[in-house]
């Protein structure tokens, strides 16, 4: 998930020049010709999906979709041209996808309401300051309670049950922000 936000140019020649070189040099099997977006991390039937979907179908469009896809942090999209919101509210129109802004009145409420009952939720024009708050929803910190499987996340001053099908989108139009 961290060459999202670089260029073409600069992802071709980290994964064929830097990373190839060093597994080879390590003695790492590899087998020659595998497209990693294509062939490992997604397939051409997930791809032309994205593609009725709404998603470009240009190679770092694929490649962004695969590492929204698979990554294990929520993804953030620098999305200047909305593209990828685009593509995300196509996605998950069907699994009622909650889109909000952090100056939109009770946006927290809505977020709540998103955790506990496992709706994709999209923040979108999110600046370069983050509201301190979202913190234990954006790094995962989760609390179990005794022998429950249940898990919480504290948000605030309260501590809501986190349901596993819970999504989280981030957007910003900012081109290089700082976060």
């Amino acid at each position: 998930s961290y060459i999202g936000p670089f260029s073409r140019a600069f992802r071709d020649d980290l994964v064929h020049d830097k990373w190839t070189n060093d597994i080879k040099a390590r003695g790492i099997p590899l087998t020659v010709g595998l497209d990693p977006v294509l062939h490992v991390m997604t397939n051409e039937a997930e791809v032309a999906l994205w593609n009725n979907q709404g998603l470009p179908a240009d190679r770092v469009s694929m490649e962004n979709g695969s590492i929204v896809t698979n990554c294990t942090r929520w993804p953030l999209m620098i999305d200047p041209q909305l593209q990828g919101v685009k593509w995300i509210k196509m996605r998950e129109e069907k699994n009622g996808l909650k889109i909000l802004q952090p100056t939109q009145k009770d946006y927290l409420q809505h977020l709540v309401f998103c955790l506990e009952n496992g709706v994709p939720c999209l923040i979108e024009a999110l600046r370069e300051n983050v509201d301190p708050i979202l913190e234990p929803v954006l790094s995962r910190q989760f609390i179990r309670k005794g022998n429950s499987s249940n898990r919480y996340i504290k948000l605030g001053d309260k501590e809501i049950l986190y349901h596993d099908q819970f999504r989280l989108y981030l957007q910003t139009k900012l081109g290089n922000p700082h976060y």
